[in-house]
């Protein structure tokens, strides 16, 4: 699943909530470093910056690790008991999606302090930088996103390679109901981008003093849809309604020999995770 920024800190968060990562030990003991690194293409740190960066989210992911891995391990575990045991239903398949979204959102906060602590050693050249390169970026996405036919193959493929780290090949049945799904629930890409200009927009106004600034990124990270344009908001609530409902029809084709790949790779990642939670 595509990586995306949380605001403008960076923070990517799927690493933890997409957990397709084939070693999650080896992407944890680099997501401090992965993050700074991403930080740094928008606002050029200085040494002391991306250090200080570095050793407050290590902090932060190993607070989501302690917090958050057992409970995501316990409803992996909770899944592959019901795929094995076919009773995996539209209703419960809905609370296994919906609280996917929910811990994915649930990690934003654990951010908030190191996100205020970094903005308040900004200065506005850095704070230009990053708008400069946030609108540089959008520029770039919307010439990009022009060449739809492009934009959809290289979205069928990043499916194409998710799928094939949980549920290895896709039949030719299935390759379809890929097909019909991103025929029915493109991705809003340019209203993605939309709002992200949006958002600068809010960023932008809040520069004026270092109060509102801290507000901002604290209201932020409590809740990042707040600032959402209500078009695009909508927009993402139709393509997840779309992406549950192919993930469901996904699940219920699913050969034995796929069910057994992904029954392996579930309780695989659980292991790791519930292993990840008790390290020190």
């Amino acid at each position: 699943m595509k990586k995306f920024l949380i605001a403008f800190l960076g923070i990517s968060i799927c690493t933890f909530a997409t957990l397709s990562c084939t070693r999650l030990d080896i992407a944890i003991n680099w997501a401090d470093t992965y993050i700074a690194s991403q930080v740094d293409d928008y606002f050029d740190l200085d040494y002391r910056q991306n250090k200080n960066l570095k050793e407050s989210l290590k902090k932060d992911i190993g607070k989501i690790r302690k917090e958050q891995f057992t409970q995501w391990a316990a409803e992996l575990r909770l899944f592959e008991n019901d795929l094995r045991e076919n009773t995996l239903n539209q209703k419960n398949f809905h609370k296994y999606f919906a609280e996917t979204l929910r811990a994915a959102q649930k990690l934003q906060a654990y951010f908030i302090n190191t996100a205020m602590g970094f903005i308040s050693t900004t200065t506005p050249v850095q704070l230009d930088h990053f708008e400069l390169t946030i609108r540089k970026k959008s520029i770039k996405d919307e010439k990009q996103i022009q060449n739809s036919q492009k934009t959809s193959n290289e979205s069928r493929k990043k499916y194409l390679t998710w799928t094939s780290l949980w549920i290895d090949s896709l039949s030719k049945d299935q390759e379809q109901l890929l097909n019909q799904h991103l025929s029915e629930y493109p991705f809003p890409t340019q209203l993605q981008i939309n709002n992200k200009k949006h958002i600068l927009e809010k960023f932008h106004e809040a520069r004026t003093t270092l109060d509102r600034l801290q507000n901002f990124v604290r209201s932020y990270y409590n809740d990042k849809y707040q600032f959402a344009d209500p078009e695009y908001r909508q927009a993402l609530d139709t393509y997840q309604a779309g992406l549950e409902k192919f993930l469901f029809q996904l699940v219920n084709s699913l050969s034995e020999k796929q069910k057994i790949f992904l029954s392996e790779n579930l309780l695989e990642k659980a292991s790791s995770l519930e292993t990840l939670a008790a390290k020190n």
